[in-house]
């Protein structure tokens, strides 16, 4: 498996801010950030369902097969867990839809008001 040096991802982050800024994208957010956002609005949607709807049926469901040998792919709901740790979420608070609403778009809040 090939991995990556701190120095070296540090070197790609900032070539990446030099191509934003030569292509004139400087104060828009990049398709993580949407998907991101994306992922969290409806994680919290589904959350507040009743329990008998499909949707959320399905989210907590738990197949009962193994996963493939190899390298699993991240599945959706493991990325949520990694977009609540990049907007400093805690784990229940979609309960408040107003709260999660504002919190779950603080990245994209900080990442235009930076540029």
């Amino acid at each position: 498996m090939a991995t990556i040096s701190l120095q070296e991802s540090v070197h790609f982050l900032s070539q990446a801010r030099v191509i934003r800024v030569i292509m004139g994208v400087k104060g828009k957010l990049d398709i993580i950030d949407i998907t991101e956002k994306k992922r969290l609005q409806w994680y919290g949607h589904v959350k507040r369902m009743p329990k008998e709807r499909i949707p959320k049926l399905i989210m907590d469901w738990i197949p009962w097969e193994r996963r493939k040998r190899g390298h699993p792919r991240k599945t959706w709901m493991e990325g949520v867990p990694a977009a609540m740790t990049t907007r400093n979420l805690e784990p229940d608070q979609w309960r408040n839809r107003e709260q999660w609403r504002l919190v779950s778009r603080r990245r994209q809040l900080l990442k235009t008001r930076d540029r």
